[in-house]
């Protein structure tokens, strides 16, 4: 039986509605402020196929490879779950990002019947590793990136694995956060698990099952419509990383070749660098979110939900042992990094393929950074994570946004009061770069810059700041200046003068030291017709 149009779209919002709430159940019920105030995280529903059909909106670099992970998982598991089970995975070779992005995913049984699954993904503080915080990109194997988990139960047919647990608090920098965050992500599944459920009572659980299916078609047709619609042609461009992750080594190249044909897409990595000895390697996975987000940013005008309706018209090629298809056990802890480049890419090979709706590229800085400090007040150690915003890309009409977390990434920045009220670190700046953006007839957006001083005896930890090097910054747009560089400096407590630092490190500081980062501008677009700028 078909289902009618009307039943179809309200179960097809509803859908979309229960994996909203699910974030809600998730922020709200998490420890670390990298999820609750920085909403690092993500939450999804599936199909009895390990199929993505809905999900929530924060942030883009996991959305894509939600189901690669969950199916990854119902293979080493003969194919589905039990019902009361929930499975952790953070494999990076098993569909997952990086080591920090942990997963938990539960089945929705209906009685006997399998209806899907309900999903959660979210970036821990810390999961163990060579670093504080896990992440750096100067890790040279996945073995120094923390714990692994290849899609084992932490909860077997209602029962928690307490092992699980005791092995993760032995094992990480903050149990309590770590620990206290995966709960939140079982309470986001159990969500998800109990609305599909009242879905299921309502319309019928065969209903539901068969909505699910015919949402994905009926978007798989409309985006296929669409892309057949685009040039029948191919577009190859490039972008470079600063460097392998040390200071001091090459530049590194992504190179993709899209391809519109037939109402689907081909994008051909050919080209792209060897992989790396660092943490700057991009899991095969990742490499989908980056490519989904720009077909997304090209097909959402036309109300083409990304599920797997969508991607399943997307046909990814990349070598072995490049840095977007790594070899176990390659380093990718950084990846991130390299994400956002290919999201760039992407942005620029459609604006040729579709000239009208081009834009001038965003910022791909990502200034990051995990420092370790004892706080005196609480008596305990901590692990300040931070990000910083940069400059949006000018459009054909507008400006660029400010102090933007661009592309795959969607981060919040952590508010200043956070910082200061559960850290021991003071807020000394955190303002807009003046005439950090591109000119034009429209500006690039502008660079944040963000200064904390250590208030307690001493800090380390990894940081880092892509896209140092002027000669890969943010371009304009049919004749728009390029966007400033971003970078990283310290002053030390007994010193008024700056240090400039290597875009990517790990830093030791003492009481009253000050470190600054800065983002990079976006790209400009047109030139003014009197050849002046726009103000």
């Amino acid at each position: 039986m078909t289902l009618d149009p009307v039943t179809q779209e309200i179960l097809a919002n509803a859908f979309h509605s229960i994996g909203e709430e699910m974030a809600v159940v998730e922020y709200r019920s998490s420890f670390s402020p990298i999820i609750r105030e920085m909403l690092d995280f993500n939450c999804a529903l599936f199909d009895a196929q390990g199929r993505m059909v809905a999900h929530s909106e924060q942030i883009p670099a996991q959305l894509g490879l939600m189901q690669f992970a969950l199916q990854a998982a119902l293979v080493r598991h003969g194919g589905v779950l039990a019902p009361g089970d929930a499975v952790l995975t953070n494999h990076p070779y098993m569909g997952g990002t990086h080591t920090n992005d942990l997963q938990v995913f539960m089945p929705i049984h209906v009685g006997a019947e399998l209806v899907g699954y309900a999903g959660s993904i979210a970036h821990h503080i810390d999961i163990g590793g060579t670093f504080p915080g896990t992440e750096s990109a100067q890790t040279t194997e996945l073995f120094h990136e923390g714990m692994i988990f290849p899609a084992i139960k932490l909860v077997d047919a209602g029962a928690v694995n307490e092992v699980v647990y005791d092995l993760i608090r032995a094992n990480v920098r903050d149990p309590h956060s770590t620990v206290g965050d995966l709960g939140a992500q079982l309470a986001a599944c159990k969500r998800g698990v109990e609305r599909v459920r009242e879905l299921c009572g309502r319309f019928g659980a065969d209903t539901i099952v068969q909505a699910m299916g015919s949402l994905l078609d009926d978007t798989s047709a409309r985006a296929g419509a669409l892309f057949a619609e685009w040039p029948s042609t191919s577009v190859t461009v490039e972008g470079h990383l600063d460097d392998g992750g040390f200071e001091g080594t090459d530049p590194v190249r992504i190179r993709l070749t899209l391809t519109a044909r037939d109402g689907r897409l081909s994008i051909d990595f050919t080209g792209t660098s060897e992989q790396v000895p660092s943490g700057m390697n991009v899991p095969l996975a990742s490499a989908h979110a980056g490519v989904y987000f720009g077909v997304r940013c090209f097909a959402g005008h036309s109300g083409i939900r990304q599920n797997d309706g969508m991607t399943r018209l997307i046909q990814l090629t990349a070598t072995e042992g490049t840095l977007v298809n790594p070899v176990f056990p390659a380093a990718l802890s950084a990846r991130h990094l390299a994400v956002q480049r290919i999201a760039d890419l992407m942005i620029e090979a459609l604006g040729e393929l579709l000239p009208d709706r081009a834009v001038a590229a965003s910022h791909v800085s990502f200034p990051a950074w995990v420092f370790r400090a004892h706080d005196p007040r609480s008596r305990k150690d901590t692990l300040l994570a931070d990000i910083l915003g940069g400059g949006g890309g000018a459009r054909a009409d507008a400006d660029g946004d400010h102090a933007l977390d661009t592309y795959c990434s969607n981060c919040a920045i952590l508010p200043a009061e956070i910082t200061e009220l559960e850290y021991p670190w003071r807020v000394e700046r955190t303002e807009l770069v003046d005439g950090s953006g591109g000119t034009g007839r429209f500006h690039g957006g502008l660079a944040v810059r963000r200064d904390i001083t250590l208030l307690t005896a001493e800090a380390d930890g990894m940081y880092y700041v892509e896209q140092t090097n002027a000669d890969f910054a943010a371009k304009g747009r049919n004749g728009g200046g390029s966007g400033t560089p971003g970078h990283a400096a310290l002053r030390r407590s007994d010193s008024a003068d700056w240090e400039r630092l290597p875009g990517k490190g790990y830093l030791r500081m003492r009481n009253g030291d000050t470190v600054s980062f800065v983002s990079a501008g976006g790209g400009g677009y047109g030139t003014h017709p009197d050849g002046v700028p726009h103000p």
